[in-house]
């Protein structure tokens, strides 16, 4: 018997047992509420399953071939019946006030199939979506963040000859968040079975909301990812391959998880419940994919260790332990903001911090910019400090997907923070006050000035820059005309200077 075959059957008898005088008195009132459970359950069911997709990664290369054209109507004994590359499960949304649509899916499902913007890395896998209409859909990755494991499709809605209406999304974006012991419904496509039109289903109890698998790094890429400090979602049941990507939803219909098949797909042997939690604290991680751009998550720039408290501190704090700064980073964030190493962290937006891992958890599941209230203690003095957060380095440049840029190439030129991407931060013992350059255009006047990936440029015509929207706004104030660009010097302190470039304005030129 599965875990939630013992759930529903420990809840009849919860319900049915008692005094046996209690049961003859009132024989109906237990089978009543069971009843009533099951109305909802399956009255959340029938109204979730038009907005689950099933999805295939079709790998068009491979001698084989396994699939050709649409399967619509296929013999049995066909292609329908063959497994492609990845197949997994998606879920209809719409951005909040939009008549758009998409599919949001677990990113290991899809990734190494077709971009919007980029198809050349993804030409050699197709990616196929089954509605429950069985509608077959063209789709390509519109946005994707490996450190989630979240990914946004863009449907090819005239590939299925759809009708207005028939692509119904889900309720996503106004439920509460969940509780330890509450019931949740997930709905799937286990084994590539669902790719009929008719999702599995499944309930249980949301068993823990702050999980760290054993599985925490990216399979694909040995990354870090948001599980490495306690984002999971476990759920008492059992999910296998093919349910990573479906829904997670409570007992009014709105979804607050997309599910992973974790354990399944790193070997174990019975696959893990986890989900992704879709709440008030992660649903701009959902705004910003459906937006098309690439996720960023916040950065303090320290090492925390977990330590013991004193006991009389710990009495007064009500908690045994928290987190103690260590190799702070000069110029970091959080070294901006006044703390210093030994400092111990409390509580952060008054959200206790017992370990290392709640502080990198609650600074990280913040964007860029935002301002955190840090509660330290530095010796017998508490101090509330404002940190205003920088950016989490990027290790996993190739995963990262974005149709959409937050900010327009200027000059055949693309910055990001300081700290955006880890290859060219992690060498440097401060967060130097720049913005890094992360691209350069072939043949473009960036390019004629010699600019390459990994310079860090702290001035624009004599104005401080030290995130891509102020060079952003720097430059649009320039109407026409060169300009002026200082980098950070390499050899000898950043206060001292570095060398100008300037960077021709093409549109000029006779």
């Amino acid at each position: 018997m599965t875990r939630s075959g013992g759930l529903i059957c420990g809840l009849m008898i919860v319900v049915l047992a008692g005094p046996l005088s209690m049961a003859r008195a009132q024989p109906t009132e237990g089978l009543s509420a069971v009843a009533a459970l099951e109305q909802t359950i399956t009255q959340v069911i029938e109204q979730a399953e038009p907005s689950v997709v099933s999805i295939a990664r079709i790998q068009h290369n491979r001698a084989d071939r396994l699939f050709s054209g649409d399967l619509r109507g296929q013999d049995e004994r066909g292609p329908r019946d063959l497994l492609p590359n990845q197949f997994g499960s998606g879920i209809i949304v719409a951005p909040p006030q939009s008549e758009r649509r998409f599919v949001l899916t677990a990113y290991h499902v899809v990734r190494g199939g077709a971009t919007v913007n980029r198809r050349g890395r993804g030409e050699e896998s197709e990616l196929r979506v089954w509605l429950p209409s069985q509608h077959e859909l063209s789709a390509a990755i519109y946005a994707a963040d490996p450190r989630c494991d979240l990914a946004v499709l863009k449907l090819d809605e005239r590939s299925g000859k759809l009708k207005p209406g028939q692509l119904r999304p889900i309720s996503w974006s106004t439920a509460a968040p969940v509780h330890k012991g509450q019931l949740v419904i997930t709905l799937g496509n286990p084994y590539w079975i669902a790719r009929d039109g008719s999702p599995s289903a499944s309930w249980g109890i949301v068993s823990n909301l702050v999980r760290r698998p054993a599985v925490l790094t990216n399979p694909q890429t040995g990354s870090a990812t948001l599980l490495n400090i306690g984002t999971a979602m476990q759920i008492e049941q059992r999910l296998p391959i093919g349910a990573s990507g479906g829904p997670v939803i409570n007992l009014r219909g709105e979804l607050v998880g997309v599910a992973s098949s974790l354990a399944a797909l790193d070997g174990y042997e019975r696959s893990g419940g986890f989900a992704f939690p879709i709440d008030p604290r992660t649903r701009w991680i959902v705004e910003t994919l459906l937006a098309g751009r690439e996720v960023e998550y916040g950065f303090l720039g320290l090492r925390p260790e977990r330590i013991v408290l004193r006991d009389d501190l710990a009495e007064r704090l009500g908690q045994m332990t928290a987190a103690e700064v260590h190799d702070l980073r000069s110029g970091s964030p959080a070294q901006l903001a006044g703390l210093r190493n030994q400092d111990v962290i409390v509580a952060i937006d008054g959200q206790p911090i017992r370990s290392d891992i709640d502080l990198m958890r609650e600074a990280t599941l913040h964007p860029p910019e935002t301002v955190i209230q840090v509660t330290v203690y530095r010796g017998e003095t508490e101090l509330t400090l404002k940190v205003k957060l920088g950016k989490w380095p990027v290790q996993d440049e190739e995963g990262i997907i974005a149709a959409e840029r937050r900010h327009p190439v200027w000059r055949g030129l693309a910055v990001d923070y300081a700290t955006g991407r880890e290859r060219y931060f992690r060498s440097l013992l401060e967060v130097p006050a720049a913005v890094v350059v992360t691209e350069v255009a072939p043949d473009s006047p960036a390019q004629e000035a010699r600019l390459q990936p990994g310079d860090f440029i702290t001035h624009v015509n004599g104005k401080p820059v030290r995130t891509p929207a102020e060079f952003a706004e720097a430059v649009k104030a320039v109407k026409s005309g060169d300009v002026s660009l200082r980098l950070r010097p390499l050899d000898r302190p950043a206060d001292e200077g570095g060398r100008i470039l300037v960077i021709k304005d093409k549109s000029a030129a006779p």
